[in-house]
């Protein structure tokens, strides 16, 4: 049976929480567990996290409150995170989220005005970025992270130098790269990708592209409708 995105889901990407200067996800998660948020699905589009790391434990540690709510909205709703470049491994941490690691991106959902496409983002790239991304997942890197990383002091120096990362820059030739990414995708209708925070779309001969905005710039989230246009309704949210 095909898999299908339902009416009212909703769609996070890019939220970046780090427990110091972007906290909003968080309290999203808390008002979703709560029921104050409904919705029948939850969609997590890749780097959620700055830093969570399946098998490095300062990195679960640090995001341990997270881990455990995101587990328990599972158990009432569905819940998709699609690993990014800064969350990965993630099936050593997750049993009842659906965790869609790299390989397996995209992956098509069906609805009733087609057929979507959805992965983080980051597909193709150079070799040199391709390598990166296998190297950082190796369990062996991990282990080796958790051997010399006393009292969590490179978990915390690399998430203390991203507090400081641009987030929220504009791509002025954003066109041409989504133009170039639906040549990694086939047999769909809609492209859906966060990655690069741009919050736009481009239609063309073979699909449309769907980047969705970055949660982390301004609290943007998306809630999905087969029967309007555009179909990602673009809302925002906030601690008030």
């Amino acid at each position: 049976m095909p898999l299908e995105i339902k009416d009212r889901a909703l769609f996070v990407a890019d939220a970046h929480e780090n427990g110091k200067n972007r906290t909003l996800f968080s309290k999203l998660l808390c008002m979703v567990k709560s029921g104050e948020i409904t919705a029948p699905q939850l969609f997590l589009m890749g780097d959620i996290f700055d830093l969570l790391v399946g098998g490095a434990k300062k990195t679960e540690l640090i995001f341990k409150n997270e881990i455990e709510i995101l587990e328990e909205i599972a158990q009432k709703i569905e819940v998709f995170y699609f690993e990014g470049n800064h969350d990965f491994n993630l099936d050593r941490i997750f049993s009842s989220v659906k965790v869609i690691p790299l390989k397996l991106q995209p992956i098509l959902f069906e609805s009733e005005c087609g057929t979507f496409a959805l992965s983080h983002g980051d597909l193709g790239g150079t070799c040199a970025y391709k390598f990166y991304t296998a190297l950082i997942r190796n369990p062996f890197l991990t282990a080796l992270l958790n051997l010399v990383d006393f009292q969590g002091f490179i978990t915390k120096t690399i998430l203390k130098k991203l507090e400081t990362k641009e987030l929220c820059k504009k791509m002025e030739t954003f066109q041409n790269i989504a133009a170039k990414k639906t040549l990694f995708y086939e047999n769909c209708d809609f492209i859906v990708e966060g990655h690069y925070h741009q919050n736009q779309s481009f239609a063309s001969k073979k699909c449309v592209y769907i980047n969705l905005g970055a949660f982390a710039c301004g609290g943007k989230i998306y809630q999905f409708n087969s029967k309007t246009k555009p179909h990602f309704q673009s809302l925002t949210f906030s601690e008030a």
